[in-house]
């Protein structure tokens, strides 16, 4: 029995179009980050940054729990349990699911920003069924090089 493609994580990617504005939200994963000029320390809160590069970076690190808390972001700021930021330009952020699989499909991502923008309403391109591949991989009955190889495709990029 021939072990069948691992699963893909769902992506998204959230555009700025300019200067990230005070008050406005991003949701990604059950977890509302806001926008603050004057960061204030309340999980969520993520400064705005001196320009748009800026403000996507804090975010990256929020959502990460990287950088230097109560600098970019809050002090008391907890990392975001289903997605993990892979990647962050001047104009956007990418953001992956923790689990792969289609499952990675239903995390919603909503914003009122005036200049920001997600790629749809929920992470995509996630494929596969994790259960499923792991039913796979049990059914061989042993652990073997090839096992090992195909568990080593859906661990995620550090984050």
């Amino acid at each position: 029995m021939a072990i069948g493609s691992a699963p893909a994580f769902g992506v998204g990617t959230l555009t700025s179009t300019g200067v990230l504005v005070d008050t406005q939200t991003v949701v990604v994963g059950g977890k509302t980050y806001t926008w603050q000029d004057t960061l204030t320390d309340v999980d969520g809160n993520v400064d705005t940054g001196a320009d748009a590069e800026a403000g996507l970076a804090n975010l990256k690190n929020a959502i990460n729990l990287t950088g230097t808390p109560g600098t970019g972001y809050a002090a008391s700021m907890t990392k975001n349990a289903q997605v993990y930021c892979t990647a962050v330009t001047a104009t956007t952020l990418v953001v992956s699911a923790h689990v792969p699989g289609t499952i990675g499909n239903l995390v919603a991502s909503t914003e009122t920003g005036t200049n920001t923008a997600w790629g749809g309403a929920t992470l995509a391109s996630g494929t596969g069924d994790i259960g499923d591949w792991i039913q796979d991989l049990i059914s061989l009955n042993q652990i073997n090089s090839e096992v090992l190889q195909a568990i080593k495709t859906i661990t995620p990029q550090s984050d």
